[in-house]
């Protein structure tokens, strides 16, 4: 009995040493590091040619209109957006792109932006506007990409980019980053497009991912993190373990006393 006794309490301490890791892999911007091999800041390590796909505008996009004008303020049409009461939502006042493909700017009528990008869109709307506002700036924003990310994350949920384009790391960041159990070598993206679900695997452990198209992410696109084996190992496991342990060193003691 005390020979087992003692093989539980080896295992136990040879699991706790392995969960451990120095304060020196954890703690930033030391002032007295001594480590082999650093990294250095200066030194370029490698370069990748970024293949961000374009994204063109299609039926159901809301974009944000706001218009620089000379025009004075009483004649400028555009200088008050619709806000609608007790909201704050700016996809209610936006400009919807409707199933033909046009968006109705009020004075000025249809203006056509299926299948622009938001470029080729911006130059449209300010060709539009040329007649009826004296030297336009324009600036359209796309106000429905969004996105969901779900599993080992810092918080689960769906999410809202104003940007053109927005990649996997910085979505995850916007998560709230990953958990102490994320498996950040198998990252899986859920993408819908021609009415199909289409699934990707890859890994943010390889640095050639920076260089992959689906590196990007499209509206409405779904990432999933997966747990890291040592999760259930620790959850399940070693909690398993340790009951056992807590209840054979308890029948241990208690034979001991009776003894």
């Amino acid at each position: 009995m005390r020979n087992t006794l003692i093989a539980w309490w080896f295992m136990l301490g040879l699991v706790i040493f392995a969960s451990c890791v120095p304060q020196k892999k954890l703690t930033l911007l030391q002032e007295n590091l001594e480590v082999k091999n650093q990294g250095e800041a200066d030194k370029l390590l490698k370069t990748f040619d970024l293949n961000k796909p374009v994204y063109t505008l299609k039926p159901g996009d809301v974009l944000s209109l706001k218009v620089q004008t000379t025009t004075p303020t009483e004649y400028n049409f555009l200088n008050t957006p619709a806000v609608v009461s007790g909201s704050d939502d700016p996809v209610l006042s936006g400009y919807t792109i409707d199933t033909d493909g046009f968006i109705l700017v009020p004075v000025v009528g249809k203006i056509q932006l299926v299948g622009l990008a938001m470029p080729e869109a911006r130059a449209k709307v300010t060709d539009a506007l040329k007649p009826f506002l004296a030297d336009p700036t324009v600036n359209l924003r796309l106000l429905t990409f969004r996105y969901t990310i779900i599993g080992e994350v810092g918080a689960q949920g769906q999410f809202t980019t104003y940007q053109d384009n927005i990649n996997v790391i910085e979505a995850i960041a916007s998560a709230g980053g990953f958990s102490d159990y994320a498996n950040r070598g198998k990252i899986r993206l859920v993408r819908y497009e021609d009415g199909q679900a289409k699934l990707y695997n890859f890994s943010l452990l390889n640095d050639n991912t920076l260089a992959m198209k689906n590196f990007y992410l499209q509206p409405d696109d779904m990432i999933v993190v997966d747990p890291l084996p040592a999760k259930f190992f620790r959850e399940n496991v070693l909690g398993t373990f340790s009951l056992g342990f807590g209840i054979l060193a308890s029948i241990v003691l208690l034979v001991t006393r009776i003894q």
